[in-house]
């Protein structure tokens, strides 16, 4: 999609054009605003009670999803880096959506064993990576009909194109190819890549009964 295109549909707020401007100018790794977009709307459709967000960085997709969820939605987000997390932290206290927000700090790959309950919206913007690996984890927390949304899939056109890739990029396109190829042939997932952004997944789980 020509992302002028898409841009045109945004429709942000001042809060969140102030934590994208802070993000672009210290280089920290945010959804572009149409995924955001994106994110608030498919929320909005899926009407979780319950979301996991791999991957907070300043809160800016939260913000987004807080605003498609109804007021009862319960957000969980992991962050690794603990000052991001405390900035977040803050941004959701200017958005008044903090009460709603559980912040976890740490390692997702060492946390997410340790939730029990289901999540109907699960949002992966972590290490590129550990896609697979975040998937596998949050199977089991997720309903029939739940939905998993990975960002970045696409990696700036490289991974859907042949050809030479350099030395620097090769094992994140490996890796998020291997990802495609693994939702794509999963069992329990119907999925498709939506060209918005930098390439959005989004798998949703369905009966084991099901067939293809």
């Amino acid at each position: 999609m020509n992302d002028d295109r898409s841009i045109s549909f945004v429709k942000t707020t001042e809060l969140l054009k102030n934590i994208e401007e802070e993000a672009r100018r210290r280089y920290i790794p945010v959804v572009r605003p149409e995924v955001g977009q994106f994110l608030m709307i498919l929320t909005r459709l899926v009407n979780p009670v319950r979301i996991l967000e791999i991957g907070t960085a300043i809160g800016y997709s939260t913000i987004w999803m807080a605003r498609g969820s109804s007021p009862g939605t319960e957000i969980v987000t992991i962050e690794k880096n603990e000052e991001s997390a405390f900035e977040a932290l803050e941004n959701f206290k200017k958005a008044g959506i903090e009460d709603r927000i559980n912040i976890k700090i740490g390692d997702a790959l060492e946390i997410i064993p340790f939730l029990r309950r289901q999540f109907d919206l699960v949002f992966i913007d972590g290490a590129k990576g550990q896609y697979i690996n975040y998937f596998d984890l949050v199977i089991d927390l997720l309903p029939i009909g739940g939905v998993i949304v990975a960002d970045n899939v696409l990696y700036r056109g490289k991974v859907k194109k042949g050809g030479y890739i350099k030395h620097k990029h090769r094992t994140m396109v490996r890796n998020l190819r291997n990802y495609l190829d693994k939702i794509n042939n999963h069992k329990l997932f119907d999925s498709t890549v939506i060209p918005v952004g930098d390439g959005i997944s989004l798998s949703v789980r369905r009966k084991n009964s099901e067939k293809s």
